[in-house]
């Protein structure tokens, strides 16, 4: 019996999900149009912070609880699952155009803030002063970002119409507020029917932390994702786990480090660590192999990365 209610949660919270991503998606275009801002910066700011909502909450309470690995794990696992998985999914839906700004600027930011996280963690945790540098570093980029949107990707603004637009900013703001307490509600239900499915299975908090739970955490990237590629959104389909990642790695390590410092166990530092940032090694080159396009045989490949990194947890747990 709990077996099927594990199932049963984890189903309807997924439903959820795919309501608020959809809410995001529509809001996220009709913002773009609205204050004529580029809807990749949208998704890798507004949406991305949203989505990233689940992994704060999740990190800082179990940090709070002295379930470290999960604080931890939850981050890094969720990272993963957002390069390989999500995109690989997402391009599996449709290929997904990547623009030359994430390219140049954004992926080598991001793979400088995972060596920063990553040094810092190394000496067994991250204190409070080294969560403030990672969140001050996120103010930095987000500014930046802002800053240079003018300029950014005009090729963008031919792509919406004006039918995308909603009635009005109050529809916008209220088809986010819709979406972030759907993909909230859909996440933590999702969360609660993999803990209990953990639980069953005897799997260990580590194991929990970037499985199960980063996946629970993770799927408001998903479903956002996957519904703006099937709505031919490529733009915020890409920079929402690009900007998930960074507002993951940057802003809830650092947010949970300032509430309270977070131990880093020596295996997830050299394993998943080690797989997370290989997976930007891997994503990095598929842009260029793919002309700014990441085709269905890359999506194929990426889903590829994510099965061998689970199998690798289940042979070396």
């Amino acid at each position: 019996m709990e077996l099927v209610s594990a199932f049963g949660m984890l189903i309807g919270g997924f439903a959820i999900l795919l309501i608020g991503g959809e809410a995001l998606v529509k809001a996220a275009v009709s913002l773009a149009l609205r204050w004529n801002i580029s809807p990749a910066l949208i998704g890798l700011t507004v949406i991305a912070a949203g989505t990233s909502a689940p992994e704060l909450f999740t990190s800082i309470t179990a940090a709070l609880k002295g379930a470290n690995d999960i604080a931890l794990g939850n981050v890094v696992g969720s990272n993963i699952f957002n390069l390989l998985a999500i995109l690989g999914v997402a391009s599996l839906i449709k290929p997904n155009r990547v623009q030359k700004r994430a390219i140049i600027v954004e992926i080598p930011f991001l793979l400088m803030a995972s060596i920063a996280m990553i040094t810092f963690a190394y000496d067994g945790g991250i204190d409070r002063i080294e969560g403030a540098a990672l969140v001050i570093a996120l103010a930095g980029f987000l500014y930046m970002s802002f800053v240079k949107s003018e300029g950014a990707d005009e090729a963008d603004d031919d792509e919406i119409d004006e039918e995308s637009k909603l009635k009005n900013v109050y529809w916008d703001f209220g088809y986010l507020l819709v979406g972030f307490a759907a993909l909230l509600a859909g996440a933590q239900l999702a969360l609660e029917g993999g803990i209990q499915l953990g639980t069953i299975f005897g799997l260990s908090e580590r194991i929990i932390g970037v499985t199960i739970i980063s996946v629970g955490t993770g799927l408001p990237e998903l479903a956002t994702s996957a519904v703006a590629a099937y709505r031919g959104r490529n733009d915020i389909a890409v920079s929402n786990v690009i900007g998930s990642n960074l507002m993951n790695t940057l802003g809830v390590i650092g947010t949970t480090s300032l509430v309270q410092p977070m131990p880093a166990s020596e295996k997830i530092i050299t394993s998943d660590c080690v797989w997370m940032v290989a997976g930007l090694f891997i994503v990095f080159p598929i842009f260029y192999l793919g002309r700014g396009t990441i085709g269905r045989p890359m999506g194929l490949f990426l889903l590829f990365g994510y099965v061998s990194y689970l199998g690798f947890l289940i042979s070396t747990p």
